[in-house]
């Protein structure tokens, strides 16, 4: 009787040992799918940060941003280039004259909106390419500022083999000099920093004329185009 006890109880342990170690099994698998399932959601979470970085510095958004600003260095997308595999023009590398693609010049007497141009040649003896907005600064015979604002134009990559030109329409809306209630801008000169640039070319305006002068303005009529080709 005392031997059967004894073995019932060896076996009962034996089961009890058994279903322990089941149990930690068991355990330590929900354990490890937990630790796996965090750190696939880590991998993901940190793949979601690295792509949101990227879409962070694209050309789209700072596009939108600089569309918002008035800054003159220009600063756009630095993708173009490198994907048309072709450096980007650089601003001593081209050339600076006033003049639209198919002739003419702004009529500064007129009371709607007219379009100056302002051509950039490329004689750096290599293709380059152009890409966003330039900045451009006003500069008044009194010696104000006023940097010009984007347009909604969305801008594309102009490819230039040397020699060829792009140009940059600038939208201008004349004012008379002694019109009442209005404040002219008396253009003098005009500052240019082309796409992805931070140095600058100064030129003489050649229209004479003023501007309606709204530099406050958050929707002017006077503002600078992306650079386009011709």
């Amino acid at each position: 009787m005392t031997a059967r006890l004894n073995r019932a109880a060896r076996c009962a342990a034996a089961v009890l040992a058994v279903i322990a170690v089941g149990a930690g099994a068991t355990a330590c698998n929900s354990s490890d799918s937990s630790s796996s399932k965090a750190a696939s959601s880590a991998s993901s979470e940190a793949k979601g940060a690295a792509d949101g970085a990227g879409k962070e510095v694209s050309g789209v958004k700072v596009d939108k941003m600089a569309q918002k600003g008035s800054r003159t260095d220009a600063i756009n997308s630095t993708s173009a280039a490198a994907s048309s595999g072709s450096e980007r023009c650089h601003t001593g590398g081209l050339d600076y004259s006033w003049g639209l693609p198919h002739g003419g010049a702004p009529d500064m007497a007129a009371h709607n909106q007219q379009t100056a141009g302002i051509k950039l040649e490329n004689n750096s003896g290599s293709t380059c390419t152009l890409h966003g907005f330039p900045g451009v600064r006003l500069i008044s015979e009194s010696g104000e500022t006023w940097d010009l604002r984007r347009s909604g134009v969305e801008p594309t990559t102009v490819t230039l083999k040397p020699g060829e030109a792009a140009s940059v329409p600038l939208d201008l809306l004349p004012v008379k000099r002694d019109l009442k209630d209005t404040k002219p801008f008396l253009v003098d000169k005009v500052m240019l920093t082309p796409p992805d640039e931070t140095s600058h070319v100064t030129l003489d305006w050649p229209y004479g004329g003023a501007i309606l002068d709204q530099s406050g303005a958050t929707r002017p009529g006077t503002f600078v185009n992306p650079v386009a080709q011709g």
